[in-house]
């Protein structure tokens, strides 16, 4: 059964590639050029949201799971550094309508936390994820094979069969630069969706322009990275 936040994501990213359709239908019709542009750079902005809104209720879901293994003795060893360290607002784990319910109340105070905070620096994610991930399923090494499966170069730089045909010190290489280049290429999108909210898509002087199947790349790429992502944490996670 998926979980609530990855059902969201699948909402969110649907209602991405309706606007970026939208868009094309819009141009087609021969609407203004500016305007069915900025819908196509909106539609973009609306699958980074989707991706950090994903990433923030995962990481909600995982910290609370883990507190919730270690105040139930079911942790085996120290808790993971990045969720030991978490501030959580007092005002939430002290709230007397949850008495019952202590555990309740650290997922509530998590999810205040990140309210105010985004998931949106993907370095974030060894700390928000590993944690709560066997030794030889962590980020990004062991993930980023997954990825590389689905032959996108741009995404990934180097396909499966590259993969396939190393080991060693060179196979630990081209996964370093597959994750390089997944970060790389994503963080390239977070920043359109950076520009279009802080400045209205000017980075410098000019709006910046997308074709239509530039936008569905970087939207498909998004898709990609958080269907895999699930799929590999809801497989692997110890608790």
């Amino acid at each position: 059964m998926p979980t609530t936040f990855r059902l969201h994501f699948n909402e969110d990213i649907a209602r991405a590639e309706s606007l970026l359709a939208r868009s094309r239908v819009m141009e087609d019709a021969g609407e203004p050029e500016r305007l069915f542009k900025d819908v196509r750079l909106s539609s973009v902005a609306l699958a980074v949201g989707a991706l950090d809104a994903y990433l923030s209720d995962a990481y909600v879901d995982c910290l609370t799971a883990v507190l919730r293994a270690y105040t139930q003795g079911q942790w085996i060893g120290a808790l993971p550094s990045a969720y030991s360290k978490q501030m959580l607002p007092a005002g939430e784990i002290l709230k007397s309508t949850r008495q019952h319910r202590p555990l309740w109340r650290v997922r509530m105070a998590a999810r205040k936390v990140m309210e105010k905070d985004n998931m949106l620096s993907l370095s974030k994610l060894e700390d928000c994820f590993n944690g709560i991930l066997p030794n030889n399923q962590k980020l990004w090494l062991d993930f980023v094979p997954v990825l590389a499966a689905h032959d996108l170069t741009r995404l990934t730089r180097h396909v499966a069969a590259d993969l396939a045909a190393l080991a060693g010190d060179a196979l630990f290489r081209a996964k370093k630069d597959v994750a390089a280049a997944v970060k790389k290429r994503l963080g390239s999108t977070i920043q359109i969706r950076h520009d279009w909210i802080h400045n209205c898509g000017r980075p410098k002087n000019a709006v910046q322009e997308l074709s239509h199947g530039q936008a569905r790349a970087r939207i498909r790429d998004i898709r990609i990275f958080v269907e895999d992502f699930d799929n590999h944490l809801d497989a692997h996670r110890v608790v």
